[in-house]
């Protein structure tokens, strides 16, 4: 009993959610720590490359937000020279490069080298609001958190959702038509909006059962 147990466990082990495991990143009281704390505890052995993973994941999607801001916006976001009080235009062309979240370094190498949260303290915190309260800080990175953090979560097989698959073909009807298969959902989904409707239901059920015996006659 315990070795297709194992079996079942190192296969949904090796199917982990990429973005599951982004999303924890994001939260700034887990990070990267967080992950490595789960990864250390379940497999040291794998631990280093299952985090390299998340990484190099985590890099390629940040870089398509920051591709497509680029592409939105032809120029960076620079004040305007006749918005800049007047005096102050040589402050501000020595200071605004310096400006930001680092020299050499993105949004989301400034947000993986911060700390972490302390949870005790922050343990209610929200962490989609944290992102918009910081969106002028790490931008693109923001951006990508929220989009991220909104994916809802489901603990269901997406098999067993949306796929009517076994209950269409099974055991003894496994070489349907096409044709047939269509018409076999199409009045499934017939009966189930009917199932409110009690006697006009079975009224309609007896007809066609009388139209299929006439037409047998």
């Amino acid at each position: 009993m315990m070795e297709p147990m194992i079996d079942k466990f190192d296969k949904y082990w090796e199917d982990f959610s990429d973005i599951l495991a982004i999303a924890a990143v994001l939260d700034p009281r887990l990070k990267f720590a967080f992950l490595e704390y789960c990864y250390n505890t379940l497999d040291p052995s794998t631990s280093k490359s299952n985090l390299a993973h998340v990484r190099s994941k985590m890099v390629q999607l940040f870089g398509a937000y920051e591709r497509n801001t680029s592409n939105s916006t032809s120029t960076t976001s620079q004040v305007p020279r006749e918005d800049i009080p007047c005096g102050y235009s040589g402050f501000y062309s020595y200071y605004s490069p310096k400006t930001g979240v680092g020299i050499g370094k993105s949004p989301l190498d400034t947000y993986l080298d911060e700390h972490v949260l302390d949870m005790v303290t922050f343990r209610s915190l929200n962490v989609v609001a944290y992102w918009k309260d910081n969106s002028s800080h790490f931008k693109e990175l923001a951006s990508m958190a929220c989009d991220v953090l909104s994916i809802p979560l489901t603990i269901v097989a997406s098999e067993s959702c949306f796929s009517i698959g076994s209950r269409v073909l099974n055991k003894y009807r496994s070489s349907l038509l096409p044709i047939n298969v269509q018409v076999l959902i199409c009045a499934r989904n017939w009966i189930q909006s009917f199932q409110e409707i009690g006697e006009e239901f079975e009224f309609i059920e007896e007809e066609g059962e009388n139209e299929s015996e006439n037409r047998v006659i």
